[in-house]
């Protein structure tokens, strides 16, 4: 059995350590930042930061385009092709431009026509700069190349410059339009910190590629990002109708529940960071399953024990005025993630990288269809609210767990 030196020498042990603590400063500053953000700025403004970053993170996802299963996955299979993965990861920063230039005009369009960003205008506006840093962070390259042990550690640095000023400048609730601004200059000093390792540290080199070329890069993607898009139709789409329809309040109390909700399912991205890339190149079902078999129990305990301590871990974290608004929907949200779990790991990384990309990519569309049907009907019968948002959301996991399941099954793939 071999020793954890020699296990941390594997370029997966490697992988999955720096995701490890990529993804801790990502979990960590949140956990500290949001309930501060929830004290200070009270319910309603929390709840228009909150409004406000869900908007850009559909601009995020625009701009991603799917590039972060799509170039991982022709990455990492054209390893051992540095002018292939050249000229494809060229290719792709262009494509995250031009994404990025009409997201901005699509920014612009909504501050001017429609009245709820109009009122805060340059409040959603400042947020962009997430958005210009994250297309100049190409987390797919180093997933790929299974070298995120160069990225990581610049990474939390310059993650923490958003984070870290909050606790130092904002004081009171109208400080809140700090708040989409440390954003913007964290994400961009991680951008241009990346761009430097890629073209400095690891001798790529910048050119215009072929036509044929770039729109290959925005085609291969083209199928991962309605997936991406299908998904956060059950996800952001829910701030944003709880917001149109209840308001910033209601939006507080919700995103206060979903924040940690989120956090949880946040624990797997170590994992699918590190799978993906691996079970693309080594079709390893058995490995797979093994670790199906650790997590799902794991998952299951931790659950009962989070549900248990519901109460007291909402007071601790955003004190007791939230457990009027936000404890029944935290419980609610967290029943979710007994299926949710698993239907991650069945989705991405195991179903997509097992060659089955179309049918896992159907299954999230088809959800958001029914995600959406959902949230009409409710708003159709005047009872769309906070907590049977949170139950539409369930019912919408556990619908998406039963078709990657079935899936597996039908591909016998495990």
């Amino acid at each position: 059995m071999p020793n954890i030196s020699e296990l941390l020498k594997k370029p997966m042990a490697q992988n999955f350590v720096a995701l490890v603590l990529l993804q801790g400063i990502n979990y960590l500053m949140p956990l500290l930042s949001f309930p501060f953000l929830f004290r200070v700025l009270g319910v309603e403004y929390w709840g228009l930061v909150s409004f406000g970053y869900t908007v850009i993170q559909y601009f995020v996802m625009f701009t991603d385009f799917g590039f972060n299963l799509s170039a991982t996955k022709y990455i990492s299979t054209h390893r051992n092709s540095p002018e292939a993965i050249n000229r494809y990861l060229n290719s792709a920063f262009i494509c995250r431009f031009l994404l990025a230039s009409v997201s901005f005009l699509a920014l612009l369009l909504l501050t001017f026509f429609v009245d709820k960003f109009k009122q805060e205008s340059l409040f959603f506006i400042s947020y962009f700069g997430i958005v210009v840093g994250n297309m100049m962070f190409p987390m797919w390259y180093f997933q790929g190349m299974e070298k995120m042990k160069y990225i990581t550690v610049f990474n939390i640095i310059a993650k923490s410059v958003s984070f870290i000023p909050f606790f130092i400048f904002i004081r009171k609730p109208q400080d809140y339009m700090l708040v989409p601004v440390f954003y913007s200059i964290g994400f961009i000093l991680a951008g241009f910190i990346s761009v430097y390792i890629i073209y400095f540290r690891e001798k790529r080199r910048w050119f215009i590629p072929a036509l044929k070329e770039i729109r290959f890069a925005f085609t291969d993607s083209f199928t991962y990002f309605l997936s991406r898009l299908s998904l956060s139709m059950f996800t952001n789409i829910n701030t944003l109708a709880i917001g149109f329809v209840c308001g910033n309040t209601a939006v507080g109390y919700y995103s206060a529940a979903e924040k940690l909700y989120q956090a949880y399912n946040q624990l797997l991205i170590p994992f699918t960071g590190v799978l993906f890339p691996h079970i693309a190149k080594t079709q390893d079902a058995p490995f797979f399953k093994r670790l199906l078999k650790h997590i799902v129990p794991v998952n299951v305990v931790l659950l009962i024990v989070i549900l248990l301590c519901s109460s007291l871990l909402i007071g601790i974290i955003y004190g007791e005025s939230a457990q009027s608004g936000s404890l029944a929907v935290f419980r609610i949200l967290m029943c979710g993630c007994f299926l949710t779990i698993p239907s991650m790991l069945l989705g991405y990384p195991f179903l997509a990288a097992m060659g089955h990309v179309h049918y896992t990519n159907w299954t999230v569309v088809a959800v958001s269809f029914f995600h959406i049907a959902g949230l009409s009907t409710l708003w159709g019968l005047g009872i769309l609210s906070i907590y049977s948002v949170a139950v539409l959301v369930v019912l919408s996991e556990f619908l998406l767990f039963t078709f990657r399941f079935r899936g597996v099954k039908k591909y016998s793939l495990i």
